[in-house]
């Protein structure tokens, strides 16, 4: 079997925590044939071994979201078609999914499915929604409305855990707003 295979299928064995998962982000991260592995994985038929794969993809994105920007398109598929009993499996891809979005329609499809998490019944999902319209907002100025209204319904409506997502995404966007030069047409 090969390194890469092996990677990808040491996650369905064993106890499953943080520390793991980071472990396992930190193996696959830097070589494309587990990288391609752990996606697969993702569209496997076991719906813990996906979650596990979910949550390395989380990892891995955290630190750079480069080795997986190749399968921005594959991933947003995926997270339009993940069941909705599988809420954490959706949390870890709303946050891949919003930080692989490299282009502008990528980013735009993504923004519209963050809109569609912003109303799971898993708060969770919301989470990530939250987290990932802010993310998103900051590469593409159309969404900023968008983000900007899903923000203020959870620090509104929210959980402690959304508004505390909200108050981050918001941090994020008012700190990339003063980091950008002044137009000439202020």
């Amino acid at each position: 079997m090969p390194k890469s295979e092996g990677k990808a299928h040491s996650l369905g064995e064993g106890r499953w925590g943080l520390e793991r998962a980071r472990y396992v982000a930190r193996e696959v991260e830097a070589d494309r044939r587990a990288v391609r592995a752990l996606v697969e994985t993702l569209f496997g038929d076991d719906a813990e071994t996906r979650k596990r794969a979910g949550d390395v993809a989380r990892r891995i994105t955290e630190r750079d979201a480069g080795p997986m920007e190749r399968y921005a398109d594959e991933l947003a598929g995926l997270l339009a078609e993940v069941p909705l009993e599988e809420s954490r499996t959706r949390w870890h891809l709303g946050l891949v999914v919003a930080r692989t979005a490299h282009t502008r329609e990528q980013r735009l499809r993504a923004g519209r499915l963050m809109e569609l998490l912003m109303e799971d019944e898993s708060n969770v999902a919301r989470c990530s929604a939250v987290e990932g319209i802010g993310l998103l907002a900051m590469g593409e100025g159309s969404l900023r409305d968008v983000a900007e209204e899903m923000i203020a319904k959870a620090l509104q409506e929210g959980t402690k855990a959304m508004k505390c997502r909200a108050r981050e995404a918001k941090r994020r966007m008012e700190k990339a707003d003063r980091k950008q030069p002044k137009s000439n047409h202020e």
